[in-house]
């Protein structure tokens, strides 16, 4: 049996915490069958044995099989998943009011004596939001901004030039811990908060607050701009009203594809366009206000090829949140690695969607 896979009589894989292993096993093998480095989306050097002919059909062959007993192992999984649970998604509505964080709400945060991750800080702080409040949420840059002005945290070049915001050593007295992981074969170093870095944090929270308002009226005049440019294109044209920013309410959000493969980003914008009501009089998602907000948090960063081509690739902290790799061949036969997204990902697009607008 081909890496010893354990099997069921049906032929359907056992042990499903193994499942992932294997996935991410098939995905190596068959970036080796094309003649590409896993870890480094490097074309291997001539010679090597992978390019051998007879080598790279079986490495496809094993590649498939494995495919071929992974894809009804998955599609099980996600019919037990579906039948047992059909909630609607919690998602952020459209931003509506500007940040507060009062006194009695941050009384509420829990001092956590695990270190944290940074990101992970960000998301108890929005949980302590009321459902259904309206407000501007805050993100990872907003703390992240606070902490590099007080000489918390400094960037540092990471991985292919990309920067990383990791502790000073202020920060690592104050708390700030540099963590490392390995994620999807690749090496991530990020920031994690023990318990006096987060009650720092507290002390500092209004600051990154007062920076989610100012991207919230930023947001504002965006729409006033747009709201007056379509007053002004109805009086010219009679009857053609200005569209409102693209939103989606929850029980939209709750009919996106409930289904846990990879997809392309502009089949997540396909996908979303497709739960407006019809004849919505809402400005249409693009793929790329996706993939740029995916880039403003440091989940994606753009590259330029040698004959000046922007690409993107997933960041250490990109892959961590659910993003990944897949290599494709062009129209003119150029090899390229393909950006997906998968559940993890899409999640997180369903839960800041009426941001991107």
């Amino acid at each position: 049996m081909v890496f010893g896979l354990w099997e069921n009589k049906k032929g359907m894989m056992k042990m499903p915490a193994e499942s992932r292993v294997l996935e991410r096993a098939e995905q190596y093998i068959r970036k080796l069958s094309i003649g590409v480095n896993p870890l480094s989306g490097e074309a291997l050097p001539e010679g090597d044995a992978c390019k051998q002919e007879r080598i790279s059909k079986c490495l496809a062959y094993v590649a498939d099989y494995l495919q071929q007993k992974i894809g009804p192992n998955r599609e099980t999984q996600n019919t037990k998943k579906a039948a047992k649970r059909r909630e609607p998604r919690r998602t952020k509505r459209l931003a509506t009011a500007a940040l507060s964080l009062s006194s009695d709400t941050l009384s509420k945060y829990e001092i956590s004596e695990e270190p944290v991750s940074l990101s992970g800080v960000v998301r108890r702080f929005n949980a302590l939001l009321p459902e259904g409040n309206g407000m501007m949420p805050l993100i990872y840059s907003d703390v992240a901004e606070i902490l590099t002005r007080e000489g918390i945290l400094l960037k540092e070049a990471g991985e292919k030039g990309k920067e990383t915001n990791l502790p000073s050593p202020h920060g690592e007295e104050m708390g700030f811990v540099r963590a490392e992981a390995d994620v999807r074969g690749r090496h991530a170093v990020y920031t994690k908060c023990n318990a006096a870095a987060q009650r720092f944090i507290l002390e500092k929270i209004q600051d990154c607050v007062a920076l989610a308002n100012e991207r919230f009226a930023r947001y504002q005049a965006q729409d006033a701009a747009r709201e007056k440019a379509g007053e002004a294109a109805a009086s010219g044209k009679g009857s053609r009203s200005a569209k409102e920013r693209f939103h989606l309410t929850e029980a939209e959000l709750a009919k996106y594809p409930d289904d846990e493969a990879p997809v392309p980003v502009s089949e997540i914008a396909r996908r979303l366009n497709d739960l407006l009501a019809p004849n919505a009089n809402i400005e249409k998602l693009y793929f790329k206000s996706i993939r740029d907000w995916f880039v403003a948090q440091g989940l994606l960063e753009s590259k330029t090829d040698a004959v000046g081509k922007t690409l993107f690739e997933p960041t250490e902290a990109g892959l961590a949140a659910g993003l990944l790799t897949e290599p494709r061949i062009g129209k003119n036969g150029e090899s390229y690695n393909a950006v997906l997204y998968g559940p993890a990902a899409q999640k997180l697009v369903l839960e800041h969607v009426n941001e991107l607008g």
